[in-house]
């Protein structure tokens, strides 16, 4: 008698294609509706194919379930595809409007917005064309879905196959966490990777907006308890006043043709040059955008990194002097390392935020904050400050200008022995420099035209070393190997013919003093004309009574401060 074997299998398949087949289609499916959008984002340039990519990966995870019910593999793949394809839609339709992708930013600022205003926005961009996108983003899946039949598959095979999967998509990840010997290293890996398609970019997203959010509002209660400046007094001006401060980002002079570099990346404010203040010594305290502003907006330095916790801060300080604040950015709003940022423009009466960016590969053009400024200059305030915060220089170089500013392709005059990709590097950031340079004009013009009594601060958060040290061979940043050409930052200021303290900038002495901008509020407070206890003249750059301090660089955390070391003369024969 033929003994019977247990059954083994979820029916042996009666076509020997028929799982391949279904399983393809499948992925096809949700690799399209996951990652389509990805794919015309790294198409137009308006980022990187990274999120392409994570994409192609993690719709993998989507044949778990047809490996697991074979036999209902059409119902099941229906089920979660009218999911996806729910919560991929405004990802889908944004990007057809703004060419960019849905962000925690993204959530930030239509929660900030309120309901007339994102009517508007509806209405203005919704069109025919975005109709018809639609309906292709949804007939697409519908076919692909119809090429879905059931089918049988053994245990064994299914269970090898999830397990195949799941190492493809969770290997990398938790290699990086035994390496890191941090099991967070995994999960925001993790988060990076699924953040970029649906349904996790929704999910994600507004999880992630949640998190910084509350954050924010912690940061907010916390400044809010802190007792105001006391006996501050302000200098008697004509009214309207308009006070600018431009904040760049990564921009060093070394490469400016305003402070002698050899290609022309400044034309514009060196048409502007008699009417500009350009200081030569200026330094940043710390080599990243967060700290370095924690001290450069607030009374911290690095011998009191908290300070910016205990006392007010530039725009708090500008508030009580009975100005109307504002905060106009184009750099990524609400992100983990971005969230101190954000706290000090809520600080703000108003607040812009233009950049919606999941990640710093990506087009967010500077130009994007005329438009907002040119209205902020437009309102009829006695007394205003504007914040203008540029994404300026920023890596990845060669997403920070239009293509009209592609000027500069050749290696003449720049170091010897340099690679053609280091070339290229350098090429890249000498035209988002020239770009730079017409913002920040366009800036003080439309300013200019206001004709009011007004003044103009630019200077950037910290420099950044593109192959200028010694042996050309770093590029970025790095506060525990510093160069002088991450901390040499631009200062520049204009005024109007009427300012009521350009005396203090006419003496061109103080243009070369050595200033650490971590003491840029005392400066600042004299030029506008502040006076409060606890003001320090000898760290102000444009007072009689200055004291010049060696810049110190370095973790104040850390107790690794040591004094910067002028490397120019190491660079500077390799340029002429």
């Amino acid at each position: 008698m033929q003994s019977t074997v247990p059954a083994t299998t979820f029916n042996l398949p009666s076509q020997p294609g028929e799982a391949k087949q279904s399983m393809m289609w499948t992925y096809v499916l949700f690799w399209y509706l996951t990652g389509v959008t990805q794919l015309l984002i790294g198409m137009s340039r308006t980022a990187s194919f990274e999120g392409f990519k994570d994409a192609t990966i993690t719709a993998l995870l989507w044949l778990i379930p047809l490996l697991l019910l074979p036999k209902h593999a059409k119902k099941v793949t229906g089920l979660f595809a009218v999911l996806v394809w729910l919560l991929a839609l405004p990802g889908f339709g944004y990007f057809l409007v703004y060419r960019q992708e849905i962000t925690q930013s993204l959530i930030f600022i239509i929660f900030e917005s309120n309901q007339s205003e994102s009517r508007e926005y509806f209405q203005n961009y919704f069109s025919w064309t975005i109709g018809l996108g639609f309906i292709l983003f949804t007939a697409i899946p519908v076919y692909l879905w119809s090429k879905i039949d059931a089918f049988t598959i053994k245990k064994t095979t299914a269970y090898a196959a999830v397990l195949g999967i799941l190492l493809v998509v969770f290997a990398y990840p938790m290699i990086k966490a035994i390496k890191a010997r941090d099991i967070g290293v995994a999960y925001s890996t993790i988060d990076r990777h699924f953040a970029v398609s649906s349904p996790w970019q929704l999910l994600l997203g507004y999880m992630h907006y949640e998190r910084e959010l509350g954050e924010i509002e912690r940061n907010l209660l916390s400044f809010k308890k802190i007792p105001p400046l006391t006996h501050l007094t302000e200098q008697a001006k004509p009214l309207p006043t308009t006070v600018v401060i431009v904040i760049g980002e990564s921009t060093n002079r070394l490469h400016m043709g305003l402070y002698g570099y050899h290609r022309d990346t400044n034309p514009k404010l060196s048409s502007i040059q008699n009417e500009l203040s350009v200081f030569d010594n200026v330094f940043a305290s710390r080599p990243n955008t967060i700290e370095s502003l924690e001290q450069v907006l607030t009374f911290a330095n690095q011998h009191h990194p908290d300070v910016y916790k205990t006392k007010p801060s530039l725009m708090a300080m500008m508030k009580q002097a009975g100005y109307r604040t504002y905060w106009v950015s184009n750099q990524q709003t609400l992100t983990a390392r971005n969230t101190m940022l954000t706290t000090f423009a809520k600080q703000a009466d108003q607040q812009v935020f233009l950049n919606t960016s999941r990640q710093q590969n990506a087009y967010s053009f500077d130009e994007k904050v005329l438009a907002p400024y040119t209205e902020i200059l437009n309102r009829q305030d006695e007394k205003k400050l504007i914040v203008v915060h540029l994404l300026g220089t920023h890596m990845k170089y060669a997403y920070r200008y239009p293509e009209a500013y592609d000027v500069f392709h050749d290696d003449k005059g720049l170091p010897k022995d340099l690679s053609a990709d280091q070339v290229e590097t350098i090429n890249a950031y000498d035209n988002a420099v020239r770009y730079n340079d017409s913002i920040v004009y366009a800036l003080i013009d439309r300013l200019k035209h206001k004709q009011q009594h007004s003044l103009l601060v630019y200077f950037s958060d910290h420099g950044e070393d593109v192959y200028d040290s010694a042996q050309h061979d770093f590029q970025g940043r790095n506060e525990a190997s510093p160069t002088y050409a991450m901390y040499a930052i631009p200062f520049v200021v204009w005024h109007s013919p009427n300012w009521v303290n350009a005396p203090l900038l006419a003496s061109p002495e103080i243009l070369h003093r050595q200033f650490d901008n971590a003491d840029f509020i005392y400066a600042f407070s004299d030029l506008i004309g502040l006076r409060y206890d606890g003001f320090m003249p000898h760290e102000s750059v444009v007072n009689s009574a200055f004291l010049e301090d060696p810049i110190l660089v370095g973790n104040p955390y850390g107790r690794s401060l040591q004094q910067l070391v002028d490397t120019k003369a190491l660079t500077r024969h390799d340029y002429d």
